[in-house]
C-alpha cells in the first residue's frame, strides 16, 4: 500500500480544516495506506521563516514528503488565498520534491466566495513543484463541519461528507494505478448474504470505522466496530447482507441474536455517493427477511446521538422510539428502537435452525414513544461514549 503524508497547514491547534484532514486521514488509514501528517505549526518558525533547509526538522520533513507516495494537502483560506503557513513550507521544497505524485488539495472556509482559492492559489504551486496529478480538489465551509471539542468528533454535513468521499476516492483511484494496484470489477448488480471476513463487506466495514471515529472522536470498541465478536454475524443465529452495484459495495447491514425472540441490527451503511435511492431502506427489508427466516419475533437497535440520518431512516422505517423525540440527542445517549416482524413471516425455529419459536402471537409490547418509552429503556443505555451505533 502507499506511503501518504498529510499536510496541516492551520495556524490553530483545534480547527475546521484539522478535522476535514482527521476525517481524509480515517478513510486512507482503513484502506490500508501508511498515513503520516505533518503538523506545520509545529516546525520549528525561525528556522521555516528563513527557509533553512540544514535544521535537522525542515530537513526531515522535506525527506519524508519526498519519500512518500502521494500527499494531502488540507489549508484554511485567508482573504481568498492558503495559510502563510503552508506557503513557508511549499517555499522550502525542492523545485521537484512532489514528482510522480498524486496530491488532493482541501481547502475550508467561512464564505463560499474563496471556493477559486484551491484551483487558482494553491493547484498551481502544486503543480509547480512536479505533482503527477492533482486531484480535484474541495472547498468544504465552516457551517458543514460541527466540532465536539470534549471528544473530538466531527459531524460533517450530507453534502460536505459526500464531497469528501467522492475526491478522496478519486484520490486514491489515482494512487492505485500509479502503483499498478487495480482491482478489476464484476458486472451484475446483486444482493448477497456473505461472511464478513469476504472481501465485499470489508468497504462497508472499513467505511462505518471512518464515519464513527469521525462523529465520535475516540477510539472505543464500538467506533473500531469490536465491541461484538463478528462471528455474531454469521450463521445460525446472524446474517450479513450486502447489495452490489457493478461490482462495488454499496450498502448492506447485519443481524445478529440479541435474545431468543429478537435479533438486533448492527452496521446499516450506505456508500455515501448512492445515498438517498433507497439502498438503506431496502438493506433494512432484507435484514428483516433475515430476521424472520431465522426464527425471530422482533427487530432491536440502537443508533448514536451524531446520526440524524440514521434516526430519520429508521422512524421512516416503522421502528418505535425506546427515548424521547424531542430530548437534546446528546442528553440521550444511544438511541434505541424497536419493531415486531409481521405475523406470519418468522419461521419455526425448527425449520429455520434458528433460535426462536415458531409462534409470532406472544410477543412482548414495544416501548412506547416518549418519555415514558425513555424510562422504561434508561436502564439499558449508556453515555454516547459507549454507544452501540447499528
Amino acid at each position: 500500500m502507499a506511503t501518504i503524508v498529510t499536510l496541516a497547514s492551520s495556524p490553530s491547534a483545534a480547527s475546521r480544516t484539522d478535522a476535514v484532514l482527521g476525517h481524509i486521514e480515517r478513510r486512507l488509514t482503513v484502506r490500508g495506506h501508511d498515513v503520516q501528517r505533518v503538523v506545520i505549526r509545529d516546525l520549528p518558525a525561525e528556522a521555516l521563516l528563513r527557509a533553512d533547509v540544514a535544521d535537522p526538522q525542515i530537513a526531515a520533513v522535506v525527506a519524508q514528503i519526498e519519500a512518500a507516495d502521494a500527499v494531502v494537502v488540507t489549508t484554511p483560506v485567508y482573504k481568498a488565498a492558503y495559510t502563510g503557513l503552508l506557503k513557508t513550507l511549499l517555499d522550502v521544497l525542492p523545485q521537484y520534491a512532489l514528482r510522480g505524485k498524486s496530491v488532493l488539495p482541501v481547502a475550508t472556509g467561512g464564505s463560499a466566495a474563496h471556493v477559486l482559492a484551491v484551483d487558482y492559489a494553491l493547484r498551481p504551486v502544486l503543480v509547480s513543484l512536479g505533482a503527477e496529478h492533482v486531484t480535484q480538489g474541495w472547498f468544504v465551509l465552516a457551517s458543514d463541519v460541527q466540532v465536539f471539542p470534549a471528544d473530538g468528533g466531527v459531524l460533517l454535513s450530507e453534502a460536505a461528507s459526500r464531497a469528501l468521499h467522492q475526491v478522496t476516492e478519486s484520490f486514491l483511484s489515482h494512487v492505485a494505478r500509479h502503483r499498478r494496484d487495480e482491482v478489476p470489477a464484476l458486472d451484475d448488480d446483486v444482493v448477497l448474504r456473505v461472511s464478513p471476513h469476504d472481501d465485499v463487506a470489508a468497504p462497508l466495514l472499513e467505511d462505518l470505522v471512518v464515519e464513527y471515529g469521525t462523529r465520535y472522536g475516540l477510539s472505543t470498541p464500538h467506533t473500531q466496530l469490536t465491541e461484538v465478536p463478528v462471528s455474531d454475524f454469521e450463521g445460525p443465529h446472524g446474517a450479513f447482507v450486502v447489495i452490489l452495484r457493478g461490482g462495488q459495495t454499496i450498502a448492506g447491514g447485519a443481524i445478529r441474536r440479541y435474545d431468543d425472540t429478537t435479533a438486533e441490527v448492527k452496521r446499516v451503511w450506505t456508500n455515501s455517493q448512492f445515498r438517498r435511492q433507497g439502498l438503506a431502506r431496502r438493506v433494512l427489508l432484507e435484514l428483516e427477511k433475515a430476521a424472520a427466516g431465522l426464527g425471530y419475533r422482533r427487530i432491536h437497535l440502537t443508533t448514536g446521538p451524531r446520526q440524524p440520518e440514521a434516526r430519520a431512516l429508521y422512524l421512516a422505517a416503522g421502528y418505535l422510539p425506546a427515548f424521547d423525540l424531542h430530548a437534546d440527542p446528546e442528553s440521550i445517549g444511544p438511541h434505541a428502537f424497536d419493531k415486531e416482524l409481521p405475523a406470519g413471516t418468522v419461521r419455526s425455529a425448527s425449520a429455520a435452525g434458528g433460535p426462536g419459536p415458531a409462534s409470532v402471537g406472544s410477543a412482548a409490547p414495544t416501548a412506547p414513544d416518549g418519555a415514558a418509552g425513555a424510562a422504561g429503556a434508561a436502564a439499558g443505555l449508556r453515555s454516547y461514549r459507549d454507544w452501540g451505533a447499528a
